[in-house]
Protein backbone atom coordinates (compact mmCIF):
# COMPACT_ATOMS: atom_id res chain seq x y z
CA UNK A 1 0.00 0.00 0.00
CA UNK A 2 1.54 3.55 -0.70
CA UNK A 3 2.20 5.89 2.12
CA UNK A 4 -0.66 7.70 3.71
CA UNK A 5 -1.38 11.40 2.82
CA UNK A 6 -2.03 14.02 5.37
CA UNK A 7 -3.27 17.36 4.31
CA UNK A 8 -2.30 19.99 6.79
CA UNK A 9 -4.62 23.24 6.89
CA UNK A 10 -2.16 25.87 9.29
CA UNK A 11 -2.33 29.49 8.76
CA UNK A 12 0.92 29.63 10.97
CA UNK A 13 3.83 28.84 8.75
CA UNK A 14 6.41 27.91 11.24
CA UNK A 15 3.97 25.70 13.15
CA UNK A 16 2.76 24.06 9.31
CA UNK A 17 6.68 23.68 8.30
CA UNK A 18 7.54 22.16 11.67
CA UNK A 19 4.47 19.76 11.57
CA UNK A 20 5.18 19.17 7.70
CA UNK A 21 9.18 18.14 8.01
CA UNK A 22 7.78 16.10 11.37
CA UNK A 23 4.93 14.07 9.07
CA UNK A 24 7.88 13.79 5.94
CA UNK A 25 10.02 12.21 8.39
CA UNK A 26 7.71 9.56 9.71
CA UNK A 27 7.16 8.45 5.99
CA UNK A 28 3.81 10.63 5.28
CA UNK A 29 3.34 12.21 2.34
CA UNK A 30 2.28 15.47 3.12
CA UNK A 31 -0.07 18.59 1.18
CA UNK A 32 -0.24 22.13 3.02
CA UNK A 33 -2.70 25.08 2.83
CA UNK A 34 -2.68 27.96 4.89
CA UNK A 35 -6.51 28.79 4.47
CA UNK A 36 -9.51 27.23 4.49
CA UNK A 37 -10.25 27.50 0.67
CA UNK A 38 -6.70 26.43 -0.24
CA UNK A 39 -7.56 23.40 1.87
CA UNK A 40 -11.33 22.54 0.04
CA UNK A 41 -8.99 23.06 -3.49
CA UNK A 42 -6.40 20.66 -2.15
CA UNK A 43 -8.85 18.04 -0.82
CA UNK A 44 -10.11 17.33 -4.53
CA UNK A 45 -6.39 17.17 -6.08
CA UNK A 46 -4.71 15.23 -3.02
CA UNK A 47 -7.10 13.86 -1.79
CA UNK A 48 -5.71 12.87 1.52
CA UNK A 49 -6.33 10.53 3.74
CA UNK A 50 -6.23 12.87 6.99
CA UNK A 51 -6.51 16.27 7.61
CA UNK A 52 -4.91 17.66 10.68
CA UNK A 53 -6.90 20.98 10.79
CA UNK A 54 -6.69 24.57 12.49
CA UNK A 55 -9.63 25.88 14.28
CA UNK A 56 -8.91 29.71 13.71
CA UNK A 57 -7.85 30.42 9.47
CA UNK A 58 -7.91 33.15 7.62
CA UNK A 59 -11.07 33.21 5.76
CA UNK A 60 -13.12 30.24 5.95
CA UNK A 61 -12.38 28.95 9.46
CA UNK A 62 -11.60 25.53 10.91
CA UNK A 63 -15.09 24.47 11.74
CA UNK A 64 -16.82 25.88 8.27
CA UNK A 65 -14.17 23.94 6.34
CA UNK A 66 -14.99 20.69 8.27
CA UNK A 67 -18.85 21.06 7.66
CA UNK A 68 -18.47 21.60 4.18
CA UNK A 69 -15.85 18.64 3.70
CA UNK A 70 -18.37 16.11 5.80
CA UNK A 71 -21.61 17.96 3.48
CA UNK A 72 -19.14 16.90 0.41
CA UNK A 73 -19.11 13.22 1.26
CA UNK A 74 -15.43 13.30 2.93
CA UNK A 75 -15.17 10.53 5.00
CA UNK A 76 -11.74 10.66 5.88
CA UNK A 77 -10.32 11.45 9.87
CA UNK A 78 -9.91 15.45 10.17
CA UNK A 79 -7.86 15.62 13.32
CA UNK A 80 -8.39 19.73 14.62
CA UNK A 81 -6.09 21.98 16.08
CA UNK A 82 -6.92 24.85 18.48
CA UNK A 83 -5.43 27.44 20.96
CA UNK A 84 -9.16 27.59 22.41
CA UNK A 85 -9.84 25.44 25.83
CA UNK A 86 -13.22 26.12 26.48
CA UNK A 87 -15.59 22.77 26.13
CA UNK A 88 -18.00 24.81 23.93
CA UNK A 89 -15.52 24.76 20.88
CA UNK A 90 -14.75 21.31 21.52
CA UNK A 91 -18.06 20.10 20.84
CA UNK A 92 -18.69 22.71 18.40
CA UNK A 93 -15.65 20.72 16.38
CA UNK A 94 -17.29 17.35 17.33
CA UNK A 95 -20.43 18.35 16.04
CA UNK A 96 -18.70 20.11 12.82
CA UNK A 97 -17.33 16.46 11.60
CA UNK A 98 -14.01 16.72 13.86
CA UNK A 99 -12.71 12.86 14.72
CA UNK A 100 -10.37 14.25 17.43
CA UNK A 101 -8.78 17.47 19.16
CA UNK A 102 -5.40 18.70 19.88
CA UNK A 103 -4.92 22.13 21.96
CA UNK A 104 -2.14 24.09 20.88
CA UNK A 105 1.01 24.31 22.05
CA UNK A 106 1.19 19.96 21.17
CA UNK A 107 4.10 18.23 21.54
CA UNK A 108 5.03 16.27 18.10
CA UNK A 109 4.98 12.64 19.89
CA UNK A 110 1.49 13.49 20.76
CA UNK A 111 0.25 15.00 17.51
CA UNK A 112 1.68 11.65 15.77
CA UNK A 113 -0.11 9.11 18.43
CA UNK A 114 -2.95 10.79 17.06
CA UNK A 115 -2.73 10.52 13.70
CA UNK A 116 -1.55 7.12 13.70
CA UNK A 117 -4.31 6.14 15.74
CA UNK A 118 -7.08 7.49 13.92
CA UNK A 119 -5.63 5.91 10.60
CA UNK A 120 -5.62 2.72 12.09
CA UNK A 121 -9.12 3.74 13.10
CA UNK A 122 -10.06 4.01 9.56
CA UNK A 123 -8.53 1.15 8.13
CA UNK A 124 -5.33 2.78 6.63
CA UNK A 125 -1.50 1.53 6.99
CA UNK A 126 0.77 3.79 8.90
CA UNK A 127 4.12 4.11 7.19
CA UNK A 128 6.48 1.19 7.55
CA UNK A 129 8.58 2.01 10.67
CA UNK A 130 12.36 -0.03 9.39
CA UNK A 131 14.49 2.12 7.04
CA UNK A 132 17.72 1.34 6.14
CA UNK A 133 20.78 2.67 3.89
CA UNK A 134 24.34 2.22 3.54
CA UNK A 135 23.95 -1.31 5.30
CA UNK A 136 22.69 0.56 8.29
CA UNK A 137 19.10 -0.40 9.35
CA UNK A 138 16.83 1.35 11.73
CA UNK A 139 14.03 0.08 13.37
CA UNK A 140 12.23 3.01 15.54
CA UNK A 141 10.41 0.69 17.53
CA UNK A 142 12.98 -1.27 19.04
CA UNK A 143 15.25 1.96 19.10
CA UNK A 144 18.06 -0.04 17.40
CA UNK A 145 20.73 0.08 14.56
CA UNK A 146 22.46 -2.19 13.46
CA UNK A 147 25.14 -1.50 10.53
CA UNK A 148 26.62 -5.16 8.90
CA UNK A 149 24.58 -7.30 11.62
CA UNK A 150 26.24 -5.67 13.80
CA UNK A 151 24.41 -2.97 16.83
CA UNK A 152 25.44 0.55 16.94
CA UNK A 153 25.95 1.84 20.52
CA UNK A 154 24.32 5.13 20.50
CA UNK A 155 23.12 7.73 23.12
CA UNK A 156 19.19 8.74 22.43
CA UNK A 157 19.96 11.61 20.20
CA UNK A 158 22.74 9.92 18.13
CA UNK A 159 20.23 7.22 17.74
CA UNK A 160 17.44 10.14 16.71
CA UNK A 161 19.77 12.15 14.47
CA UNK A 162 20.81 8.62 12.53
CA UNK A 163 17.21 7.85 12.63
CA UNK A 164 16.51 11.38 10.79
CA UNK A 165 20.12 10.65 8.51
CA UNK A 166 18.85 7.12 7.45
CA UNK A 167 15.07 7.92 6.46
CA UNK A 168 16.28 10.69 4.53
CA UNK A 169 19.12 9.21 2.56
CA UNK A 170 20.04 10.26 -0.74
CA UNK A 171 19.24 13.88 -0.50
CA UNK A 172 20.31 17.18 1.26
CA UNK A 173 18.73 17.47 4.76
CA UNK A 174 19.43 21.56 6.05
CA UNK A 175 20.28 22.49 9.38
CA UNK A 176 16.45 23.67 10.13
CA UNK A 177 15.30 20.27 9.36
CA UNK A 178 17.59 18.76 11.80
CA UNK A 179 16.34 21.10 14.54
CA UNK A 180 13.02 20.56 13.58
CA UNK A 181 13.23 16.77 13.06
CA UNK A 182 15.90 16.00 15.88
CA UNK A 183 15.76 18.70 18.56
CA UNK A 184 12.15 19.45 18.25
CA UNK A 185 12.51 23.01 16.87
CA UNK A 186 14.53 24.31 19.43
CA UNK A 187 16.25 26.94 17.91
CA UNK A 188 18.94 27.74 20.27
CA UNK A 189 20.51 25.11 19.18
CA UNK A 190 24.18 25.59 17.96
CA UNK A 191 25.48 24.29 14.23
CA UNK A 192 28.68 23.65 16.32
CA UNK A 193 26.50 20.62 18.79
CA UNK A 194 25.09 19.48 15.21
CA UNK A 195 28.57 19.33 13.81
CA UNK A 196 29.44 17.48 17.08
CA UNK A 197 26.80 14.29 17.20
CA UNK A 198 27.70 14.56 13.49
CA UNK A 199 31.38 13.34 14.40
CA UNK A 200 30.39 11.17 16.83
CA UNK A 201 28.13 9.48 14.52
CA UNK A 202 31.08 8.87 11.82
CA UNK A 203 33.32 7.50 14.63
CA UNK A 204 30.56 5.11 15.82
CA UNK A 205 29.76 4.14 11.74
CA UNK A 206 33.69 3.52 11.33
CA UNK A 207 36.04 3.88 8.03
CA UNK A 208 32.89 4.42 6.14
CA UNK A 209 31.42 7.30 8.15
CA UNK A 210 33.19 9.54 6.47
CA UNK A 211 32.20 8.91 3.35
CA UNK A 212 28.67 8.55 4.37
CA UNK A 213 27.91 11.45 6.27
CA UNK A 214 29.21 14.36 4.32
CA UNK A 215 28.96 17.89 5.67
CA UNK A 216 27.49 20.28 2.68
CA UNK A 217 29.11 23.20 3.31
CA UNK A 218 26.10 26.55 4.14
CA UNK A 219 23.85 23.91 3.48
CA UNK A 220 23.70 21.01 5.39
CA UNK A 221 24.11 17.21 5.51
CA UNK A 222 24.34 13.99 2.93
CA UNK A 223 23.91 10.87 3.79
CA UNK A 224 25.53 8.72 0.71
CA UNK A 225 23.66 5.27 -0.47
CA UNK A 226 26.68 3.46 -0.99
Amino acid sequence: MSEATILVVEDDESIARFVELELVHQGFAVARAADGVAALELVQSAAPDLIVLDLMLPGVEGLDVARMLRSNGFDRPILMLTARAETRDLVDGFEAGADDYLRKPFEMPELLSRVNALLKRYGRSVPGSITSASGITIDPAARSAVMDGAALDLTAKEFDLLSFLVANAGRVVTREELIAGVWGGQRATDSNVIEVFMCHLRGKIGDRGAKIIQTIRGVGYFFARI
